[in-house]
């Protein structure tokens, strides 16, 4: 799939994401607070792996092995340490929750940079290292992702076949769609054509041609056929930055190539509800902890969500 360069280029693209998407204000911890939990133990590390400074946070129940794990990757603007609510609240579910961020060794001015991997075993370096820990059951190990975290996770799905889940919020799957100029009224046209040039320049590229056919290579819509694992798409009805259409088409195509494949969509909902309103935040947890505990730990079991799902 020439990941690679893909992964590369979906940090890149990431400039993109932060052009069209405003700061608007977020509480990672809307939903899951971090409360003190003396039967559950934290773990912070700071390591490097290769040209990368990973910044690594996990919890876990206290004198448990082998537990069923999940891997957090947070949105463009967070950090390992923003995630650490739903590390904490995954863990008192009985999982090994861990979540990721990553600085590059050449400039660790930047916290959280949006180019953050060049090469394809870069940007697998968290889920290598969850799968090397020794309480962790390598057998039952799930992603969960916002964003372009939930982007990341898909990405990872596709190439790593002992990814047993995916739970992707609000993901953008298909740059060549999301970048059409044709789909949108001026003047957001002429922001998708300023994002579409600054592409083509960081990319070093002659037109946008050349560009999109790289950036095909790190839209998951492409890479439908090799995820293997089962898949939770999580998408707000009223997205304006990433459309539901993203993960309606995403869900399609992963239903018509026979994967195991549901799609929320939270009625009302824009990009980010999860970490701005609890009631429709709280709609999306539940699915989310039921279709994690489906496929991690078979034994548990959730009501089921009022929302869209199909």
């Amino acid at each position: 799939m020439g990941y690679g360069c893909g992964v590369r280029l979906f940090s890149l693209c990431c400039l993109s994401l932060l052009v069209s998407i405003g700061c608007h204000p977020k509480d990672y911890n809307l939903l899951y607070p971090v409360q003190p939990s003396p039967e559950i133990c934290r773990e912070a590390e700071i390591f490097e792996w290769g040209p990368l400074r990973v910044h690594w946070i996990a919890y876990y129940p206290e004198g448990r092995d082998h537990l069923p794990a999940v891997l957090v990757h947070p949105d463009k603007d967070g950090l390992a340490s923003d995630m650490e609510g739903t590390c904490l609240t995954l863990a008192r579910r009985g999982y090994f929750a861990a979540a990721v961020h990553y600085q590059r060794l050449e400039n660790l001015r930047e916290e959280n940079p949006l180019i953050a991997f060049k090469t394809f075993e870069e940007g697998m370096a968290g889920y290598r290292y969850l799968l090397g820990h020794p309480r962790v059951d390598p057998g039952r190990i799930g992603l969960l992702g916002f964003s372009k975290g939930g982007m990341h996770s898909l990405l990872i799905a596709a190439v790593e076949p002992t990814v047993k889940a995916v739970v992707a919020y609000y993901p953008l799957s298909d740059f060549e769609e999301w970048l059409d100029v044709s789909r949108y009224p001026f003047p957001r046209s002429l922001l998708i054509r300023g994002i579409r040039r600054h592409i083509v320049k960081d990319l070093g590229v002659s037109g946008w041609e050349e560009a999109l056919d790289q950036l095909k290579t790190v839209s998951p819509i492409n890479h439908v056929v090799d995820i293997q694992a089962p898949v939770l798409l999580i998408h707000g009805e009223r997205d304006r930055k990433v459309p539901v259409r993203q993960s309606e088409r995403l869900y399609r195509d992963l239903q018509a190539a026979g994967k195991n494949c549901e799609l929320l969509i939270i009625p009302g909902a824009g990009h980010v509800f999860n970490f701005r309103d609890e009631n429709q935040g709280r709609m999306a947890w539940e699915k989310t902890l039921q279709f994690l505990d489906g496929q991690l730990k078979a034994d548990v079991s959730e009501p089921s969500s009022e929302g869209r799902l199909r």
